[in-house]
């Protein structure tokens, strides 16, 4: 019997073990999911419309555009055959998996700071997802830009390779918001300006960022450029959700990565971030003179414009295009309608119609607004289809002028020209009125 014994224990030690084995993995991957969500890898390893983590889509660049890759499961075309360390050294060391070096489109300058074990925990999650079986565009940019070998001098000038240590002088939510801003969500990547062979500039760090057809907006405590008005409770608020009544909607990438990662964090990361935040070393910019949600005021335009001869409205082209596309939404005198999750934000007091750049304007007339949040929809028809250039410039600036930053109130049908080819060479499709949310 003694013999009989022995073996039921033993089995029972080994059940015991395969299930503590089980549990340890369900927890990693779990860990997992929601260290990718923080990343943000949706955004860039998966195409609109695409099958999850499948690649295909296209990072646009002064040099040309950048394929995000599978990172599905798949053996072939996924990393279903990377070991360990070759999905760490692409994470944190921009090094493929056959020793290419990787595009820094790719931020490993910042995910460099990521712990290994969640690098590896991520890989666990993505390994648990079903595998695409389908290959990614290769990019393929022009001389010198094709030559991988060298990103070795790029990361010379501009690639600090490391984990973030924790700084005993700070509480654990700083460390972990800084942990989140800097490695995990790499908000840096389009939050502080470039230098001249595209690294990030430290010295102005969280200053602001030029995506192209996007200004990527300060968010360093400076009380006029950056964040320095806000409340700790508007900042997770914002983050949460996009939108905070006379202050800010999100729009463009700031709304990409508010619907695939922030708005899933917990309350918690989000006030981490946010007490982060708050701390970093301010950076002043002279072209706002003031807070940028603190511009404008309700305009009677509008109202004045009714009853006008066709001479008067032919010399404010701005306010009739407004009166035709925007004040139905908008209200005539700007202000917004509606209330709560759904309501149309108000053109004054509006941290975009407030910029001394008046580029997010016009990225937002051509390009509308879709942010698929777990409350529901938030959705701007595009005017892209419906308006030339010119007519995007004037409706632009009558914005600016009336309602926000008059500094802004200077775009040229040829600069909306170049917005809107930007919004071409972008993989997310363009709006129009006749779609419906």
């Amino acid at each position: 019997m003694k013999p009989v014994v022995l073996q039921a224990a033993i089995a029972l030690l080994l059940m015991q073990c395969a299930v503590a084995q089980a549990a340890d993995n369900d927890a990693q991957i779990k860990r997992g999911e929601y260290l990718a969500r923080a990343s943000d890898c949706t955004a860039c390893h998966t195409a609109t419309n695409g099958p999850l983590f499948g690649g295909g889509f296209a990072v646009s660049t002064p040099f040309g555009q950048i394929w995000g890759s599978n990172i599905s499961s798949d053996k072939q075309f996924g990393i279903g055959s990377w070991s360990d360390d070759q999905f760490v050294a692409a994470v944190r060391d921009g090094i493929g998996k056959n020793g290419e070096q990787l595009y820094p489109a790719m931020p490993y300058d910042s995910f460099t700071k990521m712990k290994r074990d969640d690098v590896l925990a991520i890989k666990a999650y993505l390994l648990s997802m079903p595998p695409v079986h389908q290959a990614s565009p290769q990019t393929d940019l022009p001389f010198p830009f094709n030559q991988r070998w060298g990103m070795r001098f790029w990361k010379w000038f501009n690639f600090d390779k490391g984990e973030l240590q924790n700084d005993a002088q700070q509480s654990a939510q700083w460390n972990n918001g800084r942990y989140l801003v800097e490695a995990l969500a790499h908000c840096g990547t389009c939050h502080t300006p470039r230098n001249l062979t595209m690294g990030m500039d430290s010295d102005k760090a969280l200053a602001g960022g030029d995506l192209g057809g996007w200004m990527a907006y300060n968010i360093t405590p400076d009380k006029q450029a950056g964040i320095g008005s806000w409340s700790q409770q508007q900042l997770v608020t914002y983050l949460k959700t996009g939108f905070v009544a006379n202050k800010a909607s999100a729009s463009g990438p700031m709304a990409e990565a508010i619907e695939h990662s922030l708005q899933y964090l917990p309350d918690s990361d989000l006030q981490d971030i946010a007490t982060y935040l708050r701390t970093v070393k301010p950076q002043p910019d002279k072209q706002q003179s003031q807070p940028r949600d603190s511009w404008g005021q309700p305009s009677t335009a509008l109202i004045a414009l009714r009853g006008a001869d066709d001479g008067t409205r032919n010399a404010q082209p701005g306010v009739v295009l407004f009166a035709g596309n925007c004040a139905s939404c908008h209200g005539a005198e700007g202000a917004g309608s509606g209330t709560g999750f759904h309501a149309y934000p108000s053109l004054f007091h509006h941290t975009s119609t407030g910029a001394a750049d008046g580029r997010n304007v016009v990225s937002v007339i051509l390009n509308g607004v879709r942010r698929h949040m777990r409350a529901g929809e938030v959705f701007m028809p595009a005017f892209a289809p419906e308006l030339s250039d010119q007519q995007v410039a004037d409706v632009s600036n009558f914005v600016s002028q009336q309602f926000g930053n008059p500094a802004a109130a200077k775009v040229s049908a040829k600069q909306v020209k170049a917005l809107r080819q930007d919004a071409k060479l972008a993989s997310p499709p363009i709006f129009s009125q006749g779609d419906k949310p």
